[in-house]
């Protein structure tokens, strides 16, 4: 029989060996720990790394800057950005954004790069068209549409600010819809703003027009009828990336798995921010889509008069013969500059109302980077100052 001194004995004894234990596998697992700590460490950094990747699949674009929808048909949403330090001498600014499958805040990406608070500052009200993504009720728009959509903001501008003519702006695709506006509605423009905008697309080499010239139109016939009549924005984002695949599907990867190796928090934030509205992508209507790549990119039909009638009205740009502003960037691979400046060879503005700007950027940065808008933008600001 156990008496109340053996119990004792035999607790402290069962204690004493649980201590032992215990030791044992506190030791062991802080061995294990820094065993394989490198590895534990790696394989949190490669849980952010997929974090980072999940986050930027989820990012949905937003405006920067406070603004206020004025007025809207179909796919356009017209967006007022009033300047707190408005000079009511001063014409309203019309920016049309480029509708190549990505949203249309390109032109108020972020605080800090902002082409809309540029205008702002220097006292222009400024509208951007904001074009939604095409809804199968719209994969009908053509060009046409898209044509008289402008029209309509336009108008609408004018009836709010009282000035009979407003200064319009095109990016990347939105410069040939401006330059197709003002040949059509002339009376109504002070002045037209291009950036790294396809005008004569055999005027320079470049991957995208060798790409739409070498394959067969029943290729892009074929991506219309996979979004049951609309093009998906992810095609023409694939085809984007495929010019630069190197730096899209390699390098971006390696950056994105320094920045988390170096806790770079700040560079984190910027690298979701910019991956995330890169790879948002919207349908563009079918039809609007085909138009504009066999009408500009196979056929080049805005270098020849009249040959592209839309809605009735041959396509002139001998009609435009208000100031011209035209930008475009040195390491742009989209719309090397050659392509851009070439509209003043198709105008009939004089020469000494044309202002070329060489940006030190690529497409995206002509458009949007901080040193095009904090140099190149300004210079345009200023100069739309002399504009009558």
């Amino acid at each position: 029989m156990f008496d109340s001194k053996d119990m004792e004995n035999w607790y402290r004894g069962s204690l004493d060996i649980y201590k032992d234990y215990q030791n044992f596998f506190i030791e062991g697992f802080y061995n294990f720990r820094e065993m394989f700590s490198p590895y534990w460490k790696n394989l949190e950094k490669a849980h952010k790394f997929f974090d980072v990747l999940n986050e930027i699949e989820e990012a949905a674009p937003s405006w920067a800057t406070e603004n206020e929808v004025v007025y809207e048909n179909q796919t356009l949403k017209l967006r007022f950005f009033p300047s707190p330090r408005r000079d009511p001498r001063k014409r309203p600014i019309l920016v049309l954004p480029p509708q190549a499958g990505h949203h249309s805040n390109l032109a108020d990406y972020s605080a800090a790069q902002s082409l809309m608070r540029v205008f702002q500052r220097y006292g222009y009200d400024a509208y951007t068209c904001h074009w939604l993504s095409a809804s199968p009720e719209y994969k009908e728009l053509s060009v046409a549409d898209y044509i008289r959509l402008t029209n309509e903001a336009v108008d609408a501008i004018r009836e709010r600010s009282g000035f009979y003519k407003i200064h319009i702006m095109g990016q990347c695709q939105g410069g040939w819809q401006a330059a197709i506006y003002t040949s059509f509605y002339q009376e109504k423009i002070a002045s037209l703003v291009t950036a790294a905008a396809p005008i004569d697309v055999n005027a320079a080499p470049s991957e995208i027009v060798r790409m739409a010239q070498e394959s067969p139109v029943e290729l892009y016939e074929m991506m219309v009828a996979l979004g049951n009549g609309r093009m998906n924005g992810l095609f023409i984002l694939l085809g984007f990336k495929s010019m630069q695949a190197e730096e899209h599907y390699v390098h971006k990867y390696f950056k994105l798995w320094n920045l988390i190796k170096n806790n770079d928090q700040d560079g984190l934030r910027r690298f979701i921010f910019f991956e995330g509205w890169y790879d948002y992508t919207q349908f563009l209507p079918g039809k609007f889509y085909l138009e504009v790549i066999k009408n500009i990119f196979i056929d080049n039909k805005l270098t020849q008069p009249g040959a592209w009638v839309i809605d009735g009205r041959p396509v002139d740009l001998k009609n435009i013969n208000c100031p011209v502003i035209i930008l475009a960037g040195t390491k742009d691979h989209i719309t090397p500059p050659g392509q851009a400046f070439a509209l003043k060879n198709f105008i009939s503005t004089p020469e000494e109302d044309i202002v070329e700007i060489l940006t030190n950027g690529g497409h995206i940065g002509t458009l949007m980077g901080t040193e095009a808008l904090r140099e190149d933008w300004t210079a345009v600001a200023e100069v739309l100052e002399l504009s009558i």
